[in-house]
């Protein structure tokens, strides 16, 4: 990316510019996203390493379980009911506490923080609100933070994501994200006000902003490239970022 003021190419891991010793404000927020996103990814594979390890461990019991619940079958009926009727309560309770849940989803979109506000999102069903103004929003920053994600693992050894075997298929995950990213209102557009209403469009714009100063930092996409995501298909955007990738 250019500097504001001398024009100088600069890159997010540059706190000032090398040319003219302008600081990159750019920079300060991407370098604290990451060590955000970092912390969320490392959790989550210590998480998946646990429990895989729990399982190579009490593998004989977990056989006996599963075959205790095989002879539940015939409480089938009953548990699809149960699940019905926590499905109606749960509904209720995001109806009766709405207000609240948009106070706080509002808060997170205002931080520009939209981890939390997945999060918060996610922890508390708000999808079976369907009266939720946030559908769309919730889509595209999903979208974002598991993007930074992948980011987060192209610089992490351990990380299988950008190794020799697995880097095709993360760049088709990338590629998916972007474009649900740049075509969100094509994917609502029987009923966009509903689903992204003109009052949160705002947050939408920074969250491109955002995608595009990464993506053209790690996976190589210029201007011009960004605004065409919507006419590119997946597979070759994808080939597009493994192409930048490597480089």
């Amino acid at each position: 990316m250019k500097c504001p003021n001398c024009g100088g190419q600069m890159g997010l891991e540059d706190a000032f510019c090398p040319y003219c010793n302008t600081p990159n404000a750019l920079a300060v927020k991407h370098q604290s996203d990451m060590a955000h996103y970092r912390e969320e990814y490392q959790r989550t594979q210590d998480s998946v390493m646990q429990k895989t390890s729990f399982v190579r461990q009490h593998g004989s019991w977990l056989a006996i379980i599963a075959v205790l619940l095989a002879a539940m079958v015939a409480g089938f009926i009953l548990q699809v009911y149960a699940w019905d009727i926590g499905h109606s309560i749960r509904a209720s309770n995001n109806e009766k506490y709405a207000a609240e849940d948009w106070a706080a989803l509002d808060a997170y979109l205002e931080q520009g923080d939209y981890g939390k506000f997945i999060g918060y999102y996610e922890a508390n069903d708000i999808d079976l609100n369907y009266e939720n103004p946030y559908q769309g929003l919730h889509t595209v920053a999903y979208a974002y933070t598991d993007i930074l994600e992948y980011i987060a693992a192209i610089n992490d050894s351990g990380s299988h994501y950008f190794k020799p075997d697995y880097v095709s298929g993360t760049c088709e995950y990338i590629a998916e994200y972007l474009i649900r990213i740049y075509t969100i209102e094509q994917q609502y557009s029987y009923d966009l006000d509903r689903y992204l209403p003109a009052d949160k469009r705002a947050y939408l714009e920074d969250i491109r902003e955002r995608t595009a100063v990464i993506s053209k930092a790690y996976f190589g996409l210029t201007d011009e490239d960004i605004e065409e995501i919507p006419n590119i298909s997946e597979r070759k955007l994808a080939r597009m970022i493994e192409e930048g990738v490597s480089s």
